[in-house]
C-alpha cells in the first residue's frame, strides 16, 4: 500500500507540473490521498507512541511546506497548509475522540454486528420498557454528541483555515477509522457527491477506487507490501523529497 500510495501521489504531482494537459495522470492521482488518509488510519491504531507519531508528522509538514508551494502552487495563490498538516489536524482529532469519548464510543454508531441485529429484531427478544429505552437514547445521544462534536470541530478548522483538502479529508478518515466494506464505499462515495457538488472537480469520484482495494481486496494491498517493501526513511521523507525535485524543474529547467 505504502508503494501504491508514493507512486500515486508522483503521478499525480507530475501531471501538476509537467503534464496539466494530461488528465489521465490526474485521474490515477486520485488514489493517493485516500490511501494516506488509510495509511494514517493505520498508524494511529498501530503506533506505540502517539507523540512521537504526532512529532514526525509534524516535522514532515514543516519540511514540506516550502517545497509544497514551489513545486505545486502558483505564485499569485494565496498560501495553503499542505496536506500533511490536513492528515495532522485529523490524527489529533481521531486522539480527541478516544481521549474524550473512549475508543468504542465513536465507533457504536457505526458498528452493528449482524447477530446482535437479528437478537434485537428476534420475537424472543425482551422489549425494553418505554422509559428505559428512552434513558438508553440519550445516553447514546450523548455518547455520540462528544465525538461528533470534536470532528465537527476539526472539520470547521480545516474550512476555515487553508488546509489542502479540508474537511473532506478528515471525514475520509473518520470513515476509515469507523467503516468497513461496503458501508466504507458507500460512505465514500456520497461524500464525493458531495464534494464534487461543492466545486471539487468531477473526477475526484476516481478516489473510490482506494477505497474499493481497501474494502474489497485488502489482502491484494498486502500482497504489494510484502513484495515491495518501503524502508522507512522513504516512506518518511517521499513526500518533501519529492516536492523539492520537482520545485526545482519547475523553477530551474535548466538543470
Amino acid at each position: 500500500m505504502q508503494a501504491l500510495a508514493m507512486l500515486t501521489m508522483l503521478i499525480d504531482h507530475l501531471g501538476i507540473v509537467l503534464a496539466p494537459d494530461n488528465p489521465w495522470l490526474r485521474f490515477v492521482g486520485r488514489l493517493a490521498m485516500p490511501l494516506y488518509a488509510y495509511a494514517l488510519v493505520l498508524g494511529y491504531a498501530r503506533t506505540r507512541s502517539f507523540r512521537r507519531y504526532a512529532v514526525r508528522l509534524a516535522v514532515i509538514a514543516a519540511l514540506s511546506q516550502l517545497p509544497y508551494a514551489f513545486a505545486l502552487m502558483e505564485p499569485d495563490e494565496p498560501f495553503e497548509f499542505n496536506v500533511v498538516f490536513t492528515l495532522l489536524v485529523s490524527l489529533a482529532v481521531l486522539r480527541l475522540i478516544d481521549v474524550c469519548a473512549g475508543p468504542a464510543a465513536a465507533s457504536s454508531a457505526t458498528s452493528s454486528s449482524p447477530a446482535q441485529a437479528a437478537v434485537a429484531s428476534s420475537p424472543a427478544a425482551v422489549p425494553e420498557p418505554r422509559a428505559g429505552a428512552s434513558a438508553s437514547r440519550i445516553r447514546i445521544a450523548r455518547r455520540l454528541a462528544v465525538p461528533g462534536g470534536i470532528a465537527a470541530g476539526g472539520c470547521l478548522l480545516l474550512e476555515l483555515l487553508p488546509f489542502d483538502y479540508g474537511a473532506y479529508l478528515l471525514l475520509l478518515v473518520l470513515i476509515y477509522r469507523h467503516a468497513a466494506g461496503q458501508v466504507e464505499m458507500a460512505l465514500h462515495f456520497f461524500l464525493n457527491m458531495l464534494y464534487i457538488a461543492l466545486g471539487f472537480p468531477e473526477y475526484q469520484m476516481f478516489s473510490l477506487l482506494a477505497s474499493i482495494f481497501v474494502a474489497l481486496v485488502p489482502e491484494a494491498l498486502d500482497a504489494i507490501d510484502r513484495r515491495v517493501r518501503v524502508p522507512r526513511w522513504l516512506w518518511r521523507s517521499f513526500y518533501p523529497a519529492h516536492l523539492a525535485v520537482l520545485a526545482a524543474i519547475r523553477h530551474f529547467p535548466a538543470l
